[in-house]
């Protein structure tokens, strides 16, 4: 064979070789992207198995016999059987989350001259010893002991009341040390999800009790009639002694400001209420800045529309607030919004109909007196808002309304 035909044969030898290995490369390549591929819709299938069942759910589809989550002393999690751990995971949730806000609740002994019962709970915002609690835990007082969860107690005075929603701020002495603020969360609630309620219920210091978040942007009344928007409601008992204490998710974040109950005995029956963190955090700031609180309100009655009476006036929605009168010459008359003609009976009340019915305040939708006072609480006494109105089958934007201080008595200028 000649030199010719031997490097050809040697060359055909090693392209058939470089063909084989290119091929054999291919097919590796091919199988490892079709692994990965499968590898990841495995991943993204079990995501979805935790996502709704939780890894609970996850080690059952595996066949792993499984009766719930626990920890030991040491924090070590186990997937197997019961007999052998102290706690369970909701079980060291709750002790977590006490443990992390112990030291930023404090009682309040509303009147230190006059008594020396604990009449509520107050949380501590800053490391200078500020205090946020109900407006109703200090009553009149001006001066207060209060008692920390290390066992001392500590005088206060008061900072500022916002009585529209039931806020208080008192600020702690100076100590040495300084004091500890609670965390706070940041992210949107979810009805279904953990709440702990941490207070002084009838004087029994530091207690936790655990519940969910039952609803949320709950409109409330107070004793005295004074509406509160937005509101958190929970199932976590919450009795006389609670108040001004702090509502936590399952990681001892607060979430709400534990104000209120419902109740035809005076006690918890299941019901109960939290103003929410914005809410609280917004005042708070306010009073700790001037010692009160200034809102703008729109001088007009108004009526919460709902399904019977839309129904009476042949209306195409069922959601707004309905303007049944308004201030002779006030902000509102001047600015044209119009309130009701025809006289009729509501309930005990006697409303106009035929007025405008607001349908949105400064581009924010109303659909009811939720939204019509979370759209005002922002705003300030002579600020001036757009409205648009549902007027004589057409929507209408009455400009430049100049809005009046909100006070305790034109809050009730509202029908329920």
């Amino acid at each position: 064979m000649g030199k010719k035909n031997v490097s050809r044969a040697v060359l055909t030898v090693a392209l058939a070789a470089s063909a084989v290995i290119i091929i054999s490369l291919l097919l590796f390549w091919t199988s490892r992207l079709r692994e990965k591929r499968k590898v990841e819709e495995l991943r993204l299938e079990l995501e979805k198995v935790i996502r709704t069942g939780g890894e609970e759910a996850l080690l059952s589809l595996a066949g792993v016999p499984l009766k719930g989550i626990f920890y030991d002393d040491d924090e070590v999690i186990l997937f197997e059987d019961t007999q052998s751990w102290d706690y369970s995971l909701e079980e060291m949730q709750n002790m977590r989350a006490f443990d992390r806000v112990k030291n930023s609740i404090v009682e309040i002994v509303a009147d230190r001259t006059l008594s020396t019962s604990v009449s509520g709970c107050g949380v501590v915002i800053s490391s200078e010893g500020y205090v946020i609690t109900n407006g109703h835990v200090i009553g009149s007082g001006k001066d207060f002991s209060v008692n920390l969860y290390t066992g001392e107690t500590v005088s206060a005075v008061l900072i500022g009341v916002d009585t529209l929603t039931d806020i208080a701020v008192i600020k702690l002495e100076k100590t040495e040390r300084k004091y500890v603020p609670i965390e706070m969360y940041d992210g949107a609630l979810r009805t279904g999800q953990k709440a702990i309620a941490v207070g002084s219920p009838y004087g029994y210091s530091w207690s936790e009790s655990v519940g969910i978040v039952s609803g949320l942007n709950r409109l409330v009344y107070t004793s005295s009639m004074m509406p509160l928007s937005n509101m958190i409601q929970t199932d976590a008992a919450i009795n006389p002694g609670n108040s001004g204490g702090p509502l936590l998710n399952s990681r001892g974040e607060m979430i709400g400001l534990n104000t209120a109950i419902y109740s035809t005995s005076g006690d918890n029956q299941g019901i109960s209420f939290a103003l929410p963190l914005e809410t609280v955090l917004s005042v708070a700031t306010e009073l700790i800045k001037s010692g009160k609180v200034s809102r703008g309100w729109l001088d007009v009655l108004s009526v919460e529309l709902n399904t019977q009476i839309a129904e009476y006036l042949s209306l195409p929605f069922d959601e707004g607030v309905l303007v049944s009168q308004v201030v002779p010459s006030g902000g509102a008359d001047r600015a044209g919004l119009r309130g009701g003609t025809e006289k009729v009976q509501y309930g005990s009340s006697i409303i106009y109909l035929g007025g405008d019915i607001i349908t949105a305040i400064d581009g924010r939708k109303i659909t009811g007196y939720n939204d019509y006072f979370a759209a005002l609480m922002s705003t300030k006494s002579g600020d001036r808002v757009d409205i648009e109105v549902y007027r004589n089958g057409s929507y209408v934007t009455v400009s430049d309304v100049t809005l009046i201080e909100r006070s305790e008595e034109n809050s009730r200028w509202i029908i329920r």
